[in-house]
């Protein structure tokens, strides 16, 4: 399983971003892209009003195709995903990113989380309260084709009060082959950039947070979902098993032993 290496490291800290290149195979690419092509008709046949729409996310991806579900804890993934946020994590959301050709950006400038969150500021070498990691279904060769931007170090900086209204000074659109991967930072500021081309860019997403930031009204994914899975995949979805006492609840007995199985121990 891929580890974080000292160069990611840096790239974490003084960007705010990680891009990962080729992390799934051609074969993996085309099941994902399959399976994400299958949820967005279903999506459109059910939700009429998307139709007309440059860009939409759909929610809950991980319920909407068991395929995803190997990306939960993907090999050539996961491992930096803990090296990050240690063992006592937790799946928060998983969203199907669709881009059709588009005039304008359709998402502008931004934080993730909004100003509240923003607000934090970690040291450089703490351990991040959430991420996003973004798998590309779809190539990125160029600009304009519904790219991801962001100003690399700007997870370091105040959101401007008001948001953006032009182009920031240093923000860039991500150039990404068809597995690809970007990690990202909830402070980094990112945008989404206009598709001049006729190609629909695809994408699937999986934030990651700190498992103490669970809220205690929600319990665990679907049981369909859960009985799919296995046991480290269950455990990222919600599952703590039947140990419910207030202290298990943010730290299970067992949480180490299922989330490091294969791998390193970060600690």
């Amino acid at each position: 399983m891929q580890c974080l290496t000292e160069e990611m490291r840096s790239e974490w800290v003084e960007k705010g971003y990680i891009h990962l290149k080729g992390v799934l195979d051609s074969d993996e690419v085309a099941g994902y892209l399959a399976a994400a092509d299958a949820v967005i008709a279903d999506y459109r046949a059910a939700n009429p009003e998307v139709r007309e729409q440059d860009a939409f996310n759909i929610v809950q991806a991980i319920e909407r195709s068991r395929a995803f579900d190997s990306l939960l804890d993907h090999p050539q993934t996961f491992g930096i995903i803990v090296d990050l946020l240690g063992p006592y994590l937790q799946v928060m959301g998983t969203v199907l990113y669709v881009r059709y050709r588009s005039g304008e950006m359709p998402f502008a400038w931004h934080t993730d989380g909004g100003p509240a969150l923003r607000n934090f500021r970690l040291e450089p070498d703490s351990q991040p309260l959430n991420f996003k990691i973004q798998y590309f279904l779809t190539d990125v060769f160029a600009e304009n084709r519904g790219n991801f931007c962001c100003v690399p170090g700007s997870h370091r900086r105040d959101f401007p009060e008001g948001g953006l209204a032009e182009w920031p000074k240093g923000g860039i659109q991500l150039t990404a082959a068809a597995g690809d991967a970007v990690i990202f930072n909830y402070g980094l500021w990112h945008a989404v950039a206009p598709n001049a081309s006729a190609a629909v860019r695809r994408s699937v997403t999986f934030r990651y947070g700190q498992l103490w930031t669970r809220p205690w009204d929600y319990v665990r994914a679907p049981a369909e979902v859960l009985a799919r899975l296995t046991p480290r995949q269950r455990r990222l979805m919600g599952d703590i098993g039947p140990d419910g006492a207030p202290g298990a609840y943010y730290e299970p007995q067992d949480q180490r032993d299922i989330i490091l199985a294969g791998i390193a121990d970060p600690a």
